[in-house]
Formats: C-alpha cells, sequence, structure tokens
C-alpha cells in the first residue's frame, strides 16, 4: 500500500532536482559513474561493466515499479541531467524506510545528495507516515557519514566485516544509522 502510495508521489520535486524512477535512459550516467575511482572506493569494484549488462541492471531496478515496489531514483538537476541515484525502499510489514545514494563525482560536495534524501525522508514521514528510516554505509566513507549527520540520523550500530571486497580482499564493516519519526524536524 505504501510502496504503491509512494511510486504515485513520483516525480518529487525540490528547489534544484527532480527524482523520478530509474530507466534505461540514465545507462551513460551509470557507465560514467563504473569508471569513477571515488565513487568507487566504497562499492566493492562494480566498475568496468559493459552497456549491455548496465541496460539490464536498471531494467530490473524498472521492473520493480511495475510490480509496485518502490526502487531506485534517479536523481536529475532541473535540466534533466541525471547526476545520481538515491532510493527510498518500504519496508511495509515493520513501517521502515531505508534510504540509499550513489551519485556522479562531478555532482558531489554541492549538496545535491542531501537535499534528494532530505525530500525522500519528508515524504517518508509526513505522506506515507513512517516509524523509521534505515541508512547504512561502508566505515570511512566520511562524506556519506556527513550527509547522514546533516540529515540528524543517529548511530545505531556496526555490521563488523559485513561485506568482502574482492578488489581490496577485505572485510569492510558497515556502520547503521536510523531516524525515527520523532526524531525528524
Amino acid at each position: 500500500m505504501k510502496n504503491e502510495k509512494f511510486i504515485n508521489m513520483l516525480p518529487l520535486q525540490t528547489r534544484r532536482l527532480t527524482i523520478r524512477p530509474t530507466s534505461t535512459l540514465d545507462v551513460d550516467m551509470m557507465l560514467k559513474m563504473d569508471k569513477q575511482e571515488v565513487t568507487q572506493t566504497f562499492l566493492g569494484g562494480i566498475k568496468n561493466k559493459t552497456r549491455e549488462e548496465r541496460i539490464a541492471f536498471l531494467e530490473r531496478k524498472a521492473s520493480k515499479f511495475k510490480d509496485g515496489i518502490a526502487g531506485s531514483l534517479t536523481v536529475c538537476l532541473k535540466d534533466g541531467t541525471p547526476i545520481g541515484i538515491s532510493g527510498l525502499s518500504i519496508d511495509e510489514d515493520n513501517n521502515i524506510g531505508k534510504i540509499g545514494y550513489i551519485y556522479d563525482y562531478d555532482y558531489t560536495n554541492k549538496g545535491y545528495c542531501t537535499e534528494a534524501c532530505r525530500k525522500l525522508i519528508e515524504v517518508g514521514f509526513k505522506k506515507l507516515k513512517l516509524n523509521k528510516i534505515c541508512a547504512d554505509t561502508v566505515k570511512g566513507n566520511n562524506s556519506s557519514i556527513r550527509v547522514l549527520e546533516k540529515l540528524n540520523f543517529k548511530l545505531e550500530g556496526t555490521r563488523r566485516q559485513a561485506a568482502y571486497d574482492k578488489i581490496t580482499k577485505v572485510y569492510r564493516d558497515f556502520l547503521d544509522y536510523g531516524l525515527l519519526k520523532d526524531e525528524y524536524k
């Protein structure tokens, strides 16, 4: 129910951004981000996918919307330029949302990620009446941590050695963050 309600609200608008469902039209942005070393540092080495693999990936993301499940959202400048992906997935059974994001490095440190996530959080709490919104990030991803702290998320714990990075051959810790509706301002 809440997934469908959220999907019907799209696209979302902020002062500088449009947030819309991700589609195969975003393949060039994805391929660009795949080659950005800084962007890939905390993703465990997704880079070097072919155009066909990325189109298939984007088709899978887009198909979730057809199934009534909120999926990945492309964040675009008002002129339509895609600059990253943010998402709000909804666990209807537990009334919890989870945000995630990845941005083209050329558009980082400009407040776009914070602006898009702020909008998703607003919709999550005010329109969808979620009780909690969660996020996680790899330990050491200071840019992501700053975004979550600006949005008043609280560090809830560490999942130690929760992911194996095939490139560096190192296990990485994840930091779990949460924001309760009572803490939302």
